[in-house]
């Protein structure tokens, strides 16, 4: 049976929280590590959770280990514990690339008899309520009670309705690199975009229609989280680096298209654009989900 007591580094950070909470309702008790003692003790107040100064009693008596910490941090802090951690406990990181992270989680529990797991939750700190969210799960390895606490582990993500979805580090990072590096990228590059043109936003959003509208909300609740977490989902990920190029000549095509007037080519981009997203299941309703949106923004008085 998977123990109870858990230790978060980084507990005091956004995710940490939320980790620290849903894992206390289900009857874990919680120690939170940080380098900021007094945002540390605050979090702890208010988390009404345990908390520790010293690295090494944090991680001694855990039965499983978090690490919810900057993704260029992570595999130091992983080799790191690993030797401090007791037998059969787990530890288990929630970065957003893997290939790195995995491979030193792969060589800690071949020394160690420790379990590994790493899981990239898809969802961000201001969440509430978790069910219909996705956590990616990279099952790595550990001692002969491996599969039984990974099992427990996901049963209960499982219970309050979070979707589970298995896969490798390579899959991982190249799928990341589209789904959040892309979006991520388009947004930075929209607002700034913007900003070149050299007009005040609060002019442009007088003269704003709604796909303005839903795009420049979205660009602004990206550009408010994390610069250092993007820069690195981004820059560290050779994936990503190969969808950059892939832009480019997109970005060059378009270009071309725009600038010799070709409605032609035009069509064939839009009509290939069109297609690709009718495989989608949200594509039917996507028009009410805009406009549903809409009324949202509207209701606010945005």
């Amino acid at each position: 049976m998977i123990g109870k007591n858990l230790s978060i580094i980084g507990g005091s950070g956004g995710m940490g929280q939320v980790f620290g909470r849903y894992f206390k309702q289900h009857g874990f008790k919680i120690t939170i590590f940080a380098r900021n003692e007094d945002k540390l003790k605050a979090v702890a107040k208010d988390l009404e959770v345990e908390y520790e100064l010293d690295l090494e009693k944090c991680v001694v008596n855990a039965d499983i280990v978090m690490l919810s910490i900057p993704i260029h941090s992570t595999s130091d802090m992983i080799e790191k514990i690993a030797p401090m951690m007791k037998k059969n406990s787990l530890i288990f990181d929630i970065t957003s690339l893997k290939l790195e992270t995995s491979m030193i989680l792969h060589k800690v529990h071949k020394i160690y008899p420790i379990n590994c797991v790493s899981i990239h939750p898809m969802f961000g700190p201001g969440i509430k309520n978790l069910k219909n969210y996705g956590i990616i799960v990279l099952r790595i390895g550990g001692t002969n009670q491996y599969d039984k606490i990974i099992n427990e582990l996901l049963e209960i993500f499982r219970s309050d309705g979070i979707i589970i979805t298995e896969t490798t580090p390579d899959i991982h990072d190249s799928r990341i690199a589209i789904t959040l590096g892309v979006p991520h990228m388009f947004n930075i590059l929209f607002l700034n975009l913007l900003k070149r043109t050299n007009k005040p936003l609060t002019e442009l959003t007088t003269f704003t229609g709604t796909t303005f509208l839903l795009q420049k909300v979205f660009a602004e609740s990206i550009i408010q989280r994390e610069m250092e977490m993007f820069g690195e989902i981004q820059i560290e990920n050779e994936k990503f680096h190969e969808i950059l190029d892939i832009f480019e000549d997109l970005i060059k095509e378009y270009k071309k298209v725009i600038k010799n007037k070709d409605l032609n080519h035009f069509k064939k981009l839009f009509s290939e654009a069109l297609e690709y997203s009718k495989e989608d299941t949200h594509f039917e309703d996507s028009y009410k989900y805009f406009y549903e949106f809409m009324k949202i923004l509207k209701g606010k008085k945005v």
